[in-house]
């Protein structure tokens, strides 16, 4: 049988984001467009680094069953030659209408060799985030840097001038010394003097 009576698969290969450190995921339709049940296995080459669910089941007619695919995390690109290896296989046979969920394990063991078993191979595709995306990190990264800049030359500014306020302060306080010093003649008492110094600095 051809793989069209058993319906449809979607996507026809395997295309995960990867993302350092993180469980990448991507979904695989199964279609059926026919009046029959369909069981399924889902096998990978690989089991220890991907996750199947469902990994096997029923497909009934006219209905779509959703498979999620995930990848398990790694921190770095795995090498192209390695992923190239990397393979699915989805096995469908039809089965009949009382065939419960449970059953479909002994179906495919049955059948082992059988012709009846439709057998999809699907590759794998490990790749980055798409270059639309990344051009856009780097140019709000880019427009990041500038207003950086432009609030560190402003903060700079405000920090010249602060300085430059601390300056007249120390010296005026040293001025208020010496006149304290001098202030009045001996056996007289001295008047008190009041010096208010008032510095309006805005940071923001």
């Amino acid at each position: 049988m051809m793989d069209e009576d058993f319906g449809e698969i979607h996507p026809n290969e395997l295309t995960f984001i990867f993302e350092p450190k993180k469980q990448i995921s991507c979904i695989v339709n199964l279609i059926s467009k026919s009046d029959r049940h369909v069981a399924f296995k889902v096998k990978t080459t690989n089991p220890k680094l991907y996750c199947v669910k469902p990994n096997k089941g029923i497909l009934k007619p006219y209905s779509t069953c959703e498979v999620i695919v995930t990848r398990q995390a790694c921190t770095v690109l795995p090498p192209a030659d390695t992923v190239i290896k990397e393979r699915f296989l989805i096995e469908r046979v039809f089965v009949s209408e009382g065939m419960t969920p449970g059953e479909v394990e002994l179906v495919f063991n049955s059948n082992g060799g059988c012709n009846t078993i439709n057998v999809k191979k699907l590759k794998v595709v490990v790749d980055v985030i798409p270059k639309v995306e990344e051009m856009k990190s780097k140019s709000e990264e880019r427009d990041l840097t500038v207003d950086e800049a432009k609030e560190t030359v402003r903060m700079k500014s405000k920090i010249k001038e602060l300085d430059l306020r601390l300056t007249e302060a120390e010296e005026m306080i040293s001025k208020l010394k010496e006149q304290k010093s001098d202030c009045g003649c001996k056996g007289k008492k001295r008047r008190p003097c009041m010096f208010i110094k008032y510095f309006n600095v805005k940071l923001a």
